[in-house]
């Protein structure tokens, strides 16, 4: 069965949300957190990532939290300026995958759809986007946020495939970082998967990506691979 859309998760697969949000927490740190010894200042940045849980936290819950553990540079500062902060901050800290827009450029010229499905607020899912002009590279994006759903519902991926006007999910393949939200996720709803490595632990039992890759360069090689193994069948047949 051919290939005729691939649909990209965001964070730490189109984008490197870890990098970028270390760097942001650095900013974050100069702005309203006492931390001048390297030994604290190092301290504080990993007590901030772990607090974060890799962008899986409520962000108000994350910056209360914060707000009563961390030293204050302004003892006046509230919680609702530090979530102004993240909103009118991170996104300009947002870099790129290596390699993303050149695979997702390869792979339009080959003839596939290309999308996006995404957890989090549409302001800053979208912000993100737009930060490093991703926007033009695919079909459809579809944030969590905007549509009242998230993944791993199956639900989430059937709106994207209803965009891209693939009828049968098995001509479609969804590439992630996350075993349950992405890869879990995208097989409830039929799709073919590839696993992103290198950013979550691998916890899930029962079932396996199609496919798993260290870098989005190796796409195109499991499509040219994919692609021989179906003609070669059909040539048989």
């Amino acid at each position: 069965m051919s290939i005729e859309a691939i649909i990209f998760d965001l964070d730490n697969t189109l984008i490197h949300r870890k990098q970028a949000f270390a760097a942001y927490t650095e900013r974050f740190i100069e702005r309203f957190i006492v931390a001048e010894e390297p030994a604290i200042r190092a301290a504080v940045v990993e007590q901030i990532r772990l607090a974060d849980q890799d962008g899986y936290r409520d962000k108000r819950e994350l910056y209360t939290e914060l707000h009563v553990d961390l030293e204050l540079k302004n003892p006046d500062t509230s919680v609702q300026e530090m979530l102004g902060f993240w909103y009118g901050e991170f996104h300009k800290f947002t870099v790129l995958m290596d390699g993303a827009k050149e695979v997702l450029s390869e792979l339009r010229s080959r003839g596939l759809k290309l999308g996006i499905i995404t957890n989090g607020s549409l302001r800053t899912q979208q912000a993100k986007i737009d930060r490093v002009m991703l926007r033009d590279y695919v079909d459809s994006i579809i944030v969590s946020g905007g549509v009242n759903i998230q993944k791993p519902n199956p639900r989430i991926f059937e709106l994207a495939l209803n965009e891209l006007g693939i009828v049968d999910p098995g001509h479609a393949c969804y590439v992630g970082d996350h075993p349950t939200n992405d890869i879990r996720g995208a097989q409830s709803a039929g799709l073919h998967t590839i696993w992103l490595e290198g950013f979550m632990t691998w916890q899930e039992t029962g079932i396996v990506p199609d496919y798993q890759i260290g870098s989005l360069r190796e796409i195109t090689g499991w499509l040219d691979r994919r692609s021989y193994s179906t003609n070669k069948e059909e040539g048989a047949s």
